[in-house]
């Protein structure tokens, strides 16, 4: 189930923990994802839910018995729901829809907000992101033709609530994954499009503090997009073979009532303070245990040195005078925008530069990115006065969506085939892998 800001208010005063505010994006138009296709003309705002559905039914039909090796079942019934609707499968009214989408089981239906849900998810994020709402929802109808309905009413502690819509997330990556390939008519998915999908997943995140196991749970934003990254580079059976011991869940509550009254954010200051004396010696362990041993790392500061470090973004690695330069003005826009930890990404990508060349390697931004995954990553398990706090993955992942500092060289290039969708997944694998997977 997916639901926007709007229904949240009303969701939580009944009890349940739902999705937060959606954002847009800003892109660039790009090439296919996928395979190169001459595109249809793009359909009208009010044939994107059809054609999504149609287009959805249609892949499952062909995919489910080829994954699966049992027949699929059409879904009975997708249901766009007005204002003034008067008989809803499933609710008691229409006003019981505004803002969301949801599978219904027992009816057997898809069904969604067609007045409020699809023009605010078209606004933020374009046909692709009210493409990936409804693919989710279709992600559920699969799990219930694989059984996972009943194995979740009989077993609900292996089948928690946020396994089951990271499943969904994931089948959702599946199938446009296959529409980047073969798009739907006047639907083109390209790379622009593709991260847009990602960032109509991060709009339905939980609210910070929300643990993985809290009834109605659904992900932080760093788990939705990397269940979605899993189905869109893996299959159907990759979303079905998800459980509980096979797939982490990084969402925590806040650590103290301090952190929770500033929403896990710290002063601007305080925080390069933080950074200044925590990254230095993370990544000198990194180095140490790639074989180099006593490396002095830079240091970090806030005062131009003697090299031009303006292409590079708001944290800037200096190799003439050894120094990571930080533009404090500019972290503080990006803690307004996304939060603290998303200028603590990008400064962690710039120590991630001058690891690499004090190893001897080409220090490029693709293997920034990663080292800054594997910072945070070890951020996530230490139990020190410098820890993350919840939404600092999240902060991470959406500065990285929107933005190309993190994969930018000293010189400030980066590689033009980088999108959003790349830069999130080498991030992704520092966090779980460590330096090592991306010094190897």
């Amino acid at each position: 189930m997916l639901r926007t800001a709007r229904a949240l208010v009303a969701a939580l005063a009944a009890g349940l923990l739902l999705a937060g505010c959606a954002q847009v994006v800003p892109g660039q138009p790009s090439a296919a994802a996928g395979a190169a296709s001459i595109a249809a003309a793009p359909v009208a705002d009010a044939e994107v839910a059809p054609t999504a559905v149609a287009a959805l039914q249609e892949y499952w039909r062909a995919q489910f018995p080829a994954a699966f090796g049992r027949p699929w079942r059409d879904i009975s019934r997708f249901v766009p729901v007005h204002t003034g609707d008067r008989r809803v499968p499933c609710v008691r009214s229409a006003a019981d829809v505004e803002g969301q989408a949801f599978y219904c089981s027992s009816a057997d239906a898809v069904v969604w907000d067609a007045d409020g849900l699809i023009p605010e998810v078209l606004r933020a994020d374009g046909p692709t992101g009210v493409l990936v709402v409804l693919a989710h929802e279709v992600g559920h109808a699969v799990q219930s033709r694989l059984g996972l309905d009943e194995l979740q009413a009989r077993q609900p502690s292996r089948y928690p609530t946020i396994l089951l819509e990271a499943m969904a997330d994931c089948s959702a990556g599946v199938a446009l994954a296959h529409f980047a390939q073969k798009p739907p008519p006047g639907l083109a998915l390209g790379a622009d499009g593709r991260d847009r999908a990602m960032s109509a997943l991060i709009a339905f995140k939980d609210p910070l503090g929300v643990e993985p196991g809290d009834a109605g749970a659904h992900g932080n934003a760093f788990d939705r997009v990397s269940a979605f990254q899993d189905g869109y580079g893996g299959a159907a059976t990759t979303c079905a073979e998800m459980t509980i011991t096979n797939r982490a869940f990084t969402q925590r509550a806040f650590g103290s009532r301090a952190d929770a009254a500033r929403r896990g954010n710290l002063p601007v200051d305080d925080l390069l303070a933080s950074v200044g004396a925590d990254a230095p010696a993370a990544f000198a362990r990194f180095t140490a245990s790639a074989g180099l041993p006593g490396w002095r790392p830079p240091a970090l500061s806030t005062t131009a040195g003697r090299c031009a470090v303006a292409p590079q973004g708001p944290a800037a690695w200096c190799p003439e005078d050894n120094t990571v330069v930080v533009d404090r003005a500019a972290v503080a826009q990006l803690e307004d925008r996304f939060g603290d930890f998303a200028g603590a990404a990008l400064i962690a990508s710039r120590y991630g530069l001058a690891a690499q060349q004090a190893l001897r390697r080409a220090a490029t931004g693709a293997a920034a990115i990663c080292l800054a995954g594997a910072y945070t990553g070890g951020l996530l398990k230490a139990d020190g006065s410098f820890t993350l706090s919840p939404g600092d993955l999240d902060e991470a992942v959406e500065v990285l969506l929107v933005q190309d500092w993190a994969g930018r060289d000293a010189a400030g290039a980066t590689d033009p085939q980088q999108h959003g969708y790349e830069r999130i997944g080498l991030f992704r694998k520092g966090v779980v892998g460590g330096s090592q997977a991306c010094l190897a």
